[in-house]
């Protein structure tokens, strides 16, 4: 049976009537014998309420947003962190459809999120039109699993969507808050999926290979150890997606850099004579064609239906048990340092655009000057848009998760949500929110969530007044007009300041410089409206994703 089917359970419980409170509490206790401890949300008039009151009542935070979106994205973000589902709460009808975006960047993140909507009362269903949706058809195409709380087997109900939220690959689980329902329906333990390959498999696979590379995705973020012990003194170069960055330190000799699906990482890979793909899940890449020629072995904890790689072996199964196997299997014909060159020669074709610009600060400079004067455990959240393609290989990293992003929806909007999110987390870290005009623009009314939490997160704005990931797509393709990708100056500075953020307007390398160093030795949020000079961005999209 499929995870959106399910069996009955009898209800025996409370009349509807003042029902509500009870299953609230029935909730907040199932999220905090899970490890939960923070609830984010909005509340509307409805029931969710009792839900932000049962939380507190249970020892756990509640986090009030000012967008759905928004808490949607910090609930994913921190528990993704947290390695435990996490809620948030919004309200019936457009609170639910504010959520949307949220749900599928968790989703398509592989991150463990349960929203709870309010809904329409199954008692009053067919009297009221008012705000009524179909919620579970809304969110069916992006969830796990879309079910009902209501009546006696809602303690059931909570376990089961706690427990598929988290299982490979996490994702996100939808209920309807109803106390009148009827029975519950409780979804079946999805059939495990067999692995299609044995470890005897890869390692036949891997006999005769000389010159294999490790390519890191976002699964193997629960292996990391492993992944260390198999790389540690060796030669074999590694190349990681954005979720994967730090799982090998950027400084280790075998770091390739980053693998995009663009043309950056070409060298190496076309060096192969095999390709091992450790938790790689293609939804992180462009969607560019993979020219490779060396055959890919796949090795994963879930099986990934795309075609993308077409692995000529693919092993489904525990991370951590089978990599340690695999230690004496790979071959090492690689010369010292050769993943680490290419790095470089990377990075120095990346540097490479103008610098210290008198119409403003360059994207590089905004991320090098940074990385130099932030701690070095600083987690640094980036934003969908022109500047990650400059914050994502120039912000050096050491361990997993101190580099945010979202590679599988890609959506603008989650930097500063995920940032929020990120120093709820990671208590007593700084934290850095790279984000452009455009991204900001989005969730600004989360400047005050932030100020509010009083929480240590530098905000730098990537100020340029232009969607510039779309103006140099504009510019290869030769149309569009400017009112396209163009807007007003705004002061993000003001914005921030009228919210209770501290906050500074920058336009040079030096004053920049400074306004990092003054906001690092605060322990409150502060706002950065660097004025960019976008002159460098194409010469930045030319070296990471120029033409094959």
């Amino acid at each position: 049976m499929r995870a959106g089917q399910g069996v009955g359970v009898s209800t025996s419980g409370p009349p509807v009537h003042g029902a509500a409170a009870d299953l609230a509490a029935t909730v907040a206790g199932a999220l905090r014998d899970a490890g939960s401890d923070t609830l984010f949300g909005l509340p509307g008039g409805g029931n969710n309420l009792e839900l932000a009151g049962a939380a507190q009542s249970a020892g756990m935070r509640f986090v009030l947003t000012h967008t759905e979106n928004a808490a949607a994205i910090m609930a994913a973000v921190y528990g993704s962190l947290k390695q435990c589902p996490t809620a948030c709460i919004v309200t019936r009808g457009p609170g639910a459809a504010s959520a949307a975006n949220g749900v599928a960047q968790a989703f398509l993140d592989r991150q463990p999120l349960l929203l709870i909507t309010d809904a329409v009362s199954s008692a009053d269903r067919e009297r009221i039109a008012h705000q009524r949706l179909d919620q579970a058809a809304m969110f069916r195409p992006i969830t796990k699993w879309t079910g009902v709380l209501g009546g006696s087997g809602s303690d059931e109900v909570m376990r089961r969507a706690l427990s598929i939220a988290a299982a490979p690959p996490p994702g996100p689980v939808h209920l309807d808050f109803d106390p009148a329902a009827g029975d519950a329906k409780v979804p079946l333990p999805a059939p495990t999926q067999p692995s299609s390959a044995t470890v005897a498999d890869v390692q036949r696979a891997l006999a005769g290979k000389s010159r294999p590379v490790i390519l890191l995705g976002l699964g193997a973020l629960t292996a990391v150890a492993q992944v260390r012990a198999l790389l540690r003194e060796r030669n074999m170069p590694a190349l990681m997606t954005y979720r994967a960055k730090g799982i090998v330190p950027d400084w280790w000799p075998n770091c390739a850099g980053l693998l995009t699906g663009a043309t950056v990482e070409a060298p190496v890979l076309e060096a192969a004579d095999v390709i091992v793909a450790v938790g790689v899940d293609s939804v992180e890449l462009i969607p560019n064609p993979w020219p490779y020629t060396a055959p890919v072995v796949s090795i994963a904890s879930w099986r990934d239906d795309s075609p993308y790689f077409a692995p000529v072996c693919e092993y489904v199964g525990d991370l951590s048990a089978v990599l340690p196997l695999l230690r004496t299997d790979l071959a090492d014909g690689w010369a010292p340092g050769f993943g680490r060159r290419l790095r470089l020669d990377g990075l120095d074709r990346l540097l490479a655009a103008p610098s210290s610009s008198s119409h403003g600060v360059t994207p590089q400079e905004v991320i090098t000057l940074a990385r130099g004067c932030l701690p070095a455990d600083t987690v640094a959240t980036v934003d969908a848009g022109a500047h990650m393609l400059a914050a994502m290989p120039l912000w050096s990293a050491g361990e997993p998760n101190e580099v945010l992003i979202s590679s599988g929806l890609a959506t603008m909007g989650f930097a500063l949500p995920a940032a929020i999110a990120a120093s709820l987390a990671c208590a007593g870290r700084r934290v850095v929110c790279f984000v452009g005009d455009g991204g900001i623009g989005m969730g600004l009314a989360e400047l005050e969530t932030l100020a509010r939490l009083d929480l240590p997160v530098t905000v730098v704005v990537f100020n340029d007044s232009t969607l510039t990931l779309i103006a140099l797509k504009q510019r290869a393709e030769g149309h569009g007009g400017s009112a396209a990708v163009q807007y007003a100056d705004t002061s993000f500075a003001g914005i921030a300041a009228s919210m209770g953020v501290a906050a500074e307007t920058v336009s040079t390398a030096e004053d920049y410089l400074r306004a990092v160093a003054r906001s690092a030795r605060t322990r409150r949020p502060y706002l950065l409206d660097v004025r960019i000079d976008p002159a460098g961005y194409p010469q930045i999209m030319d070296s990471i994703r120029g033409a094959r």
